[in-house]
C-alpha cells in the first residue's frame, strides 16, 4: 500500500528500517525453499519443533523464482530476506546498495553450474556497494547422493584464492533446505553478523 511504501521509506530515513539479507544465487540453487525453512525453523523454535513445515509437501517441484520475494525474520531482530531470482543477475546490481549482509546460494549437486556460480560470486564481491558487506556462501542441496563435499567445492571455486582477494568477510556452509542440515547454523550467523540490539 501506499502508505506502507511512505512508512517505510520515513523508517529508513530515521535509520529504523530493518537490515536487508540479500539472497542470490544461480536459478535452481534452493532459494525459496532455503528461506521458507528459515522462517518456519525460527516460528517452530518457540513451539520446541524444528521438524520439516506442514503443508509443504517434500516432493512439491520448486518453482524458479521470477522477480524479487521479500521475507520477513525475527532472530529476535526484524530482518527482511530478499531474494532475488537466479534469471535477475543483470539487474542484482541495482539491489545492493541497500544490502547489510549477503546470502550466495550454490548448488552443491550440479557440478555443471560449479562455474557459473563462481563467476556470478566474483562479479558480486568486485561490486563497490557489497566491499564490506559480510558473505555468506551457502553449499545448498547436501541431501542428495550426487553432491560434492565442502573440500570439493572450494576447490573447484579456489575460494582460498577468493578469500584472499575478497575485501569482505566471508564465510562458508553446507546446508540443505530440504532436511534442515545447517540451517540453524544460517540463523546463528545472521544473529551475529547483524546483531541484535540489547
Amino acid at each position: 500500500s501506499a502508505s506502507g511504501f511512505r512508512r517505510g521509506g520515513a523508517a529508513m530515513a530515521a535509520g529504523r528500517c530493518p537490515p536487508t539479507v540479500l539472497l542470490l544465487g544461480a536459478a535452481g540453487g534452493g532459494k525459496s525453499l532455503l528461506v521458507r525453512r528459515l522462517r518456519h525453523i525460527h516460528r517452530a523454535r518457540g513451539t520446541g519443533g524444528h521438524r520439516g513445515a506442514p503443508g509443504a509437501p517434500a516432493g512439491a517441484a520448486p518453482v524458479p523464482q521470477v522477480g524479487t520475494n521479500l521475507t520477513e525474520l525475527r532472530l529476535p531482530r526484524k530482518v527482511t530476506v530478499r531474494e532475488l531470482g537466479g534469471c535477475m543477475g543483470p539487474i542484482w546490481p541495482s539491489y545492493y546498495s541497500e544490502c547489510s549482509t549477503l546470502l550466495f546460494v550454490v548448488d552443491a549437486s550440479n557440478p555443471t553450474q560449479v562455474s557459473s556460480s563462481c563467476i556470478q560470486l566474483l562479479s558480486v564481491l568486485s561490486a563497490a556497494p557489497l566491499a564490506s558487506v559480510p558473505v555468506l556462501v551457502l553449499f545448498n542441496k547436501i541431501d542428495l547422493p550426487c553432491y560434492m563435499s565442502l573440500v570439493e567445492m572450494k576447490s573447484l571455486f579456489r575460494m582460498q584464492d577468493i578469500v584472499a582477494c575478497a575485501t569482505q568477510p566471508i564465510t562458508m556452509l553446507e546446508t540443505s533446505a530440504r532436511d534442515g542440515t545447517g540451517l540453524a547454523d544460517v540463523l546463528q550467523w545472521l544473529r551475529a553478523t547483524l546483531g541484535d540490539p540489547h
